[in-house]
């Protein structure tokens, strides 16, 4: 019986159980969350409704024919329209992931088998100073990166590598101290943030940007392809929480937000919210202390432009380094807990912007 981590390049047959199915607009299948015969937690992208009067049901197991990988970072396998089918099955004998040492250049295991884990952020900054709408990392000329932060999981200390200055020469020195790291780094898996982010994709095409221009080695996006990656919005979409926040509260891990009351950065939230549409955002209102990704890209401008050695210009570094690494407890927690040991980690090779 193949399980998912034996697929290869070639068009395959998979049984798994469905556990939660997501649907796009016009209430199309999207996603499936999916388990298969050694209890890998992975998703699969699926581009059209089973023939006939089959249809997705939780807890059910079916077979997949004309599974390939997927070359999309928001699933791990895809069924293509036309030539993939599926069949409801029996519920299959289990089988044990293996450790990791006996697997021969995997391109998927369960986080659990990772020997290494690290947890990654990663910050933007819009080039053009706009916050109005989300940054498009298909369009890595629209933003550039304002934060890197790395921490070993069950480890307190983090590397928190943060933008100084406005020319994009800072970010070249900032991506090559991360391609240093991660090239240390090889082999481990890299746990981010989900639910619509990614870190990754943003990371390589900035990378890939810069060995165009030839100031990073031009392979220097590949360090990425050394790794495995771990997806924690799937916590969330399995446990059909509203946020990653809300499923790791689920599972007894509490985290608290950055609060910009707790910074005398010389400002007022109103200040820079104004004429924005916070009922888009994760606050109450526009004088809500809490910090957001768009307070973050408002502020990072100010501070690279400011040519001072104020207070209130340290404090809003303080501040904005503070939100940039903000999430790496709760990724350790969240990589480390038993709760997550089975989420499929795929090698990010294919499936991230090539340069």
């Amino acid at each position: 019986m193949t399980c998912a981590r034996e697929i290869d390049e070639s068009r395959s047959a998979l049984s798994l159980r469905v556990d939660r199915v997501r649907r796009d607009e016009g209430n199309a299948p999207g996603t499936l969350y999916c388990t298969d015969v050694e209890g890998t937690e992975l998703r699969v992208t699926v581009r059209e409704s089973p023939a006939g009067d089959l249809s997705w049901q939780a807890g059910r197991w079916y077979r997949l024919d004309g599974v390939v990988r997927s070359t999309s970072p928001g699933a791990e396998l895809l069924l293509p329209s036309g030539d993939g089918s599926a069949d409801r099955v029996d519920t299959p004998e289990s089988r044990a992931h293996p450790p990791l040492a006996d697997l021969d250049d995997p391109w998927l295991v369960q986080l659990g088998a990772s020997d290494e884990l690290v947890a990654v952020t990663v910050q933007l900054r819009p080039v053009d100073g706009a916050t109005t709408s989300p940054v498009r990392t298909a369009a890595p000329e629209t933003f550039e990166i304002g934060a890197v932060c790395l921490s070993h999981c069950e480890e307190p200390d983090a590397t928190v590598y943060h933008r100084e200055e406005p020319d994009t020469r800072d970010e070249h020195l900032l991506l090559q101290h991360v391609v240093e790291d991660l090239s240390e780094a090889e082999g481990a898996t890299l746990v981010t943030r989900g639910a619509g982010r990614s870190p990754l994709g943003a990371l390589r095409a900035r990378l890939n940007a810069a060995a165009g221009d030839g100031v990073v080695d031009p392979g220097a996006g590949a360090v990425l392809d050394g790794c495995f990656h771990a997806d924690t919005g799937s916590v969330a979409a399995r446990a059909a929480a509203e946020t990653l926040t809300a499923a790791a509260r689920e599972l007894g891990i509490e985290t608290e937000p950055v609060r910009l009351d707790d910074y005398d950065i010389g400002g007022d939230p109103t200040d820079w919210r104004e004429g924005w549409n916070t009922d888009e955002l994760p606050i109450s209102g526009p004088s809500d202390p809490r910090m957001t990704d768009r307070d973050y890209a408002a502020l990072v401008e100010q501070y690279l432009e400011t040519d001072d050695d104020s207070t209130a210009a340290a404090a809003l570094g303080s501040c904005l380094k503070a939100y940039a690494s903000a999430d790496l407890s709760l990724l350790g927690d969240l990589a480390t807990h038993d709760a997550t040991g089975r989420l499929a980690c795929s090698r990010p090779a294919g499936r991230l912007p090539s340069p």
